[in-house]
């Protein structure tokens, strides 16, 4: 199943770049990786959606129970792992995708030729960030509107971010892992220093 989800995002791109959405239709997506119509609407509800593929940080029920499993507490703070289980969590997600400067490529230039699909892009990507913060809150027996999930997540979506613009640069061979573990350690480092309260008097 894995491998023909792939297959249709990988068609769907490559008829988008070339031809546009309204281009080809999914009969024809069909005909290319050798499925029924029927057998495409049980991958996506559309071909917009075969277009975006799978938005990130999309856990399957048993990865998202073991994440929940994985969190072990011996006080009031977080799970000592928890920064170590995230990062595993995204490179795995990297690890199902096709992370290439060519695939990348590909998909900038589908946005800039269908911009109408940009909100849907950063509609879905929100979504998908607050739910892995549910995750995370679940894991760390926290309310919903506790901060700390959310903050969590967009941080490190925000970092995953800054490094992929950093691998697919010109300027750089090192594995995209040894990149964003790098950008973490400074990040740690930053954050692990003390922060005395500062006066907050008039500012918004």
């Amino acid at each position: 199943m894995e491998r023909t989800r792939a297959a249709l995002v990988g068609e769907a791109r490559a008829l988008t770049a070339r031809h546009g959405l309204a281009g080809f239709t999914v009969e024809e997506l069909c005909e290319r990786v050798e499925i029924s119509r029927r057998t495409f609407f049980n991958y996506f509800p559309s071909k917009e959606d075969a277009v975006l593929g799978e938005p990130p940080l999309s856990l399957t029920l048993e990865e998202e129970d073991a994440f929940v499993a994985a969190g072990r507490h011996d006080g009031d703070g977080i799970s000592p792992t928890l920064l170590q289980d995230l990062v595993a969590v995204i490179l795995a997600q990297i690890g199902r995708t096709d992370f290439t400067r060519e695939h990348a490529k590909q998909y900038h230039d589908i946005i800039h030729r269908e911009p109408q699909l940009l909100p849907r892009i950063l509609h879905n990507g929100e979504a998908q960030l607050r739910r892995f913060a549910e995750v995370v809150a679940r894991r760390e027996n926290l309310p919903p509107d506790d901060p700390l999930p959310r903050t969590v997540v967009y941080a490190l979506a925000d970092i995953t971010r800054h490094t992929a613009d950093e691998f697919f640069g010109d300027d750089t061979d090192r594995p995209f892992a040894e990149l964003l573990l790098r950008n973490l350690d400074i990040v740690r480092r930053l954050f692990g220093q003390r922060l005395d309260p500062i006066e907050t008097a008039g500012n918004p």
